[in-house]
């Protein structure tokens, strides 16, 4: 079923590897003009000053919000699209380790974004950020040290959210696609759907703590799981196992990779309703509407 409608949409469409390459490359650009006016040491009054004088400002920063996003969606697109296929065997060993890295520093960099607008939201996602990696035996601190910094400021994050994961993504991108440039039609496409995703839900900040907050739509089912689970380094470890076993379909055998594949996507249909119940079936108290 999947497979035929994957065809159907690359007959008539570009590819979710196209789209996903035209929807970087635009994220990539609108977010250099952002750049300019950005305040790492006075974050949050930076960006209400851009909302509140700059339009153009405005709808560059929606540009660039909507292109991460359908980034991060089309990634994912493609990602199942060739695990349908086994489009892992296709590609050389090296090549898929690093692909897998690329998944994680795609997050990083949509994460890091959203760390980046220093509201409500954005300090809440480091801070259940930072505790996740603490959580990691032996190298947590450190890594916390790395992606986050050891200090209130923004910088480090920012730098890596601005050259680091782009460069890195970028590099393996080209490799893996082995052009320059996406197709016109994806391109267009993609500029188009967030222009007007911009012009009509234009990006604001979450200035007022709430109790309804919540993270990322990529974040949410992990902030639902540790609702779930008390302790973090069991959804630590879980995400750990996850990201192996679709590290190691590469080099299993076709019955075990199969098996492999069907266990990562009961996994990925729960994170989805975990997701859907803490997006649309929770109170203001915290309370599940559903389960």
């Amino acid at each position: 079923m999947l497979e035929q409608l994957f065809r159907f949409w690359n007959r008539r469409l570009s590819s979710a590897g196209n789209l996903a390459f035209a929807a970087f490359l635009i994220a990539v650009l609108s977010g250099i003009p952002l750049s300019i006016g950005y305040h790492v040491d006075n974050a949050s009054d930076s960006l209400q000053l851009l909302l509140l004088t700059n339009s153009a400002g405005v709808f560059f920063r929606s540009v660039h919000y909507w292109s991460g996003q359908l980034f991060l969606l089309f990634t994912l697109i493609h990602v199942i699209e060739h695990l349908l296929k086994g489009g892992e065997r296709d590609v050389k060993s090296g090549l898929w380790f690093r692909l897998v890295l690329v998944l994680l520093f795609s997050v990083y960099v949509m994460l890091s974004g959203f760390i980046l607008k220093a509201d409500a939201e954005g300090q809440m996602a480091r801070q259940i950020f930072s505790g996740l990696l603490e959580t990691i035996p032996f190298i947590g601190k450190d890594l916390r040290i790395v992606l986050i910094g050891n200090s209130n400021s923004l910088g480090l994050v920012y730098i890596h959210h601005l050259i680091t994961t782009t460069l890195i993504i970028g590099i393996v991108i080209f490799e893996h696609v082995r052009r320059a440039w996406p197709e016109l039609l994806a391109y267009i496409t993609l500029l188009g759907t967030s222009s007007i995703l911009s012009i009509l839900i234009p990006q604001g900040l979450q200035l007022a703590d709430a109790g309804t907050i919540r993270g990322p739509w990529y974040f949410i089912g992990l902030q639902e799981l540790l609702h779930w689970i008390p302790e973090p380094l069991v959804v630590v470890m879980i995400t750990f196992g996850c990201l192996t076993g679709f590290l190691l379909i590469h080099w299993l055998k076709p019955a075990a990779a199969s098996w492999t594949k069907r266990a990562l996507v009961m996994l990925l249909v729960f994170y989805i309703l975990l997701t859907l119940n803490n997006w649309g079936f929770r109170d203001a108290n915290w309370n599940s509407l559903i389960f």
